[in-house]
């Protein structure tokens, strides 16, 4: 009995004594390292100076002096002598409507004026003539009078009949109206003139109309400039208000961009003191300097639209074209030049310390822009200022993905590391340079 029960207290003492055996012999695993990347990056030296901040917006082409022409009645094209996008100089014939088709109604209104004329003249001999009709009528109304008055002291002395004194009244009464009459038609003369003048004055309106309708007929260049479009051809027959041609002055060409509301008060102010902001158009085959001119009388939520002069080279640009505009704004001290690719958003560029980048809060200005003469601006970069950078400190100028306060980089200077340490990057981009972490 004893047997049976000590025989599985051995096997279980075995088996842990076998356990202990394998751990103890059991192999060690390497120790497990674990490695950080290093981005090979380049990097660039922050130097605070004094430059002039630019503002690239976009614009479009207009003119201040534009022609729609259009036919000033129904009337047939008999030529056209421009073309689309042809040079015009001031006073050129450049589209015929029929004068067959004016002359007529001009003929009419000047013998309408004529006939009112004329009936003017005659209502002032009339009223000439009345004059003197109503002097015979009041001597003849006095003498009347007189003879009632005789019949009347005749009648009185019983020496005459009372017929006499009745016929007597009669006449004075006749003589009366018509002198009245003849009074009245004096009286109205001036009326009667007032009346004709006003008549002759909307045919003499009628007549300058159509004259001008005449004029208008023949389309002329009331300024050099160029031909937009043509709408019409020789032959076709026009209604009145129907256009035919567009045309526009090459000297008065402007450009209308929006300005973002955060520029409205500087450059309201530049307008003010007499200093108009200056810089530079181009549509990608040439530039052209500009100086902004004034500014919309209305604004709106996404900003205020600036007009601007085309200071040069005007004649090369076309209206209706968009254009590139580079707004240089006054000197500003402690700017920082960055490249593009070292922004991170519109606020953001990472400083390297110690190999290591650290995120820092940074304000958009501006561009600057390398200017040559007769050339276009290269290289443009960003204009920066932030208190928390000083002038020496190291910023990351390559563009990261994903780039992290903390990220682990090996920088260098673009200007030498990146040629010299060309074959070592060569291996790197092949390995990782790691480093363990304790």
């Amino acid at each position: 009995m004893l047997k049976k029960l000590i025989i599985p207290f051995i096997i279980f003492a075995l088996a842990i004594a076998f356990f202990k055996l394998m751990i103890a012999t059991k192999e060690q695993s390497p120790e497990i390292i674990i490695n950080e990347h290093v981005w090979r990056v380049e990097q660039g030296r922050v130097e605070k100076q004094s430059l002039a901040p630019v503002v690239t917006l976009y614009g479009k082409v207009e003119s201040s002096e534009l022609l729609n022409s259009a036919a000033p009645a129904a009337s047939q094209v008999v030529a056209v002598l421009v073309k689309e996008g042809e040079s015009v100089d001031k006073g050129q014939l450049m589209l015929s409507l029929d004068p067959g088709d004016f002359e007529p109604t001009v003929m009419q209104a000047q013998a309408k004026v004529k006939e009112l004329a004329a009936l003017i003249k005659s209502d002032q001999l009339r009223h000439e003539n009345n004059l003197k009709s109503l002097k015979n009528e009041k001597k003849l109304l006095r003498l009347s009078e007189k003879a009632l008055a005789r019949a009347v002291k005749v009648k009185k002395q019983n020496l005459g009949s009372v017929s006499e004194t009745e016929q007597a009244m009669q006449l004075v009464e006749k003589q009366r109206l018509s002198y009245n009459q003849m009074q009245f038609s004096v009286n109205e003369h001036h009326i009667r003139q007032e009346q004709l003048e006003a008549r002759l004055m909307q045919a003499d309106a009628d007549l300058n109309k159509t004259q001008l309708a005449l004029k208008r007929s023949q389309i002329v260049a009331p300024f050099t400039g160029m031909v937009a479009k043509v709408n019409v051809a020789q032959g076709d027959r026009v209604n009145a208000n129907e256009k035919l041609l567009s045309f526009y002055s090459t000297e008065h060409l402007e450009i209308r961009a929006k300005l973002p509301m955060k520029l409205l008060a500087e450059i309201q102010q530049s307008l003010t003191q007499g200093t108009p902001m200056e810089g530079e158009a181009s549509n990608g085959s040439w530039a052209a300097a500009i100086r902004l001119n004034r500014l919309s009388g209305e604004a709106q939520a996404s900003g205020v639209n600036a007009i601007f002069s085309i200071v040069t080279e005007s004649t090369r640009f076309r209206i209706g074209a968009i254009v590139v505009l580079r707004l240089q704004r006054p000197v500003r001290d402690n700017m920082i030049k960055v490249p593009y690719q070292a922004m991170y958003g519109s606020d953001r560029l990472y400083q390297i310390k110690d190999n290591r980048l650290q995120a820092v809060k940074v304000k958009t200005i501006g561009e600057h822009l390398q200017q040559n003469p007769g050339a276009h601006p290269q290289e443009a970069e960003l204009l920066i200022e932030s208190d928390a950078l000083k002038s020496g400190d190291i910023i990351l100028t390559t563009h990261l993905p994903n780039a992290y306060t903390g990220l682990k980089v090996d920088a260098f200077f673009k200007d030498t590391g990146k040629e010299t340490d060309k074959e070592s990057l060569k291996g790197k981009d092949n390995k990782n340079v790691t480093e363990s972490i304790n």
